[in-house]
C-alpha cells in the first residue's frame, strides 16, 4: 500500500519541479518577451519577400 502513495510524493515533486524551471525560464526571459514577439511579427510578415529574393537571386543561402 506504500507504492502508490510513494509514486505520488515523486509524480507530485516532479510536477513542482517542472513548475518552478517554467517560472524560472519566464522570469529570466521577461524583459525580452517583447522584443521576441516583435522579431516574430517581423519575420513573418517579411518572409514571402525573403522567398521571392532568394529565388530572384538564385535560390539557396549565401554561405556553403
Amino acid at each position: 500500500m506504500t507504492e502508490p502513495s510513494r509514486d505520488l510524493a515523486r509524480t507530485m515533486l516532479q510536477v513542482a519541479f517542472i513548475g518552478a524551471l517554467a517560472a524560472g525560464c519566464f522570469w529570466i526571459l521577461r524583459p525580452f518577451l517583447l522584443s521576441m514577439i516583435w522579431a516574430t511579427a517581423i519575420v513573418v510578415a517579411t518572409w514571402p519577400l525573403m522567398l521571392r529574393l532568394q529565388a530572384y537571386l538564385g535560390g539557396g543561402a549565401a554561405w556553403p
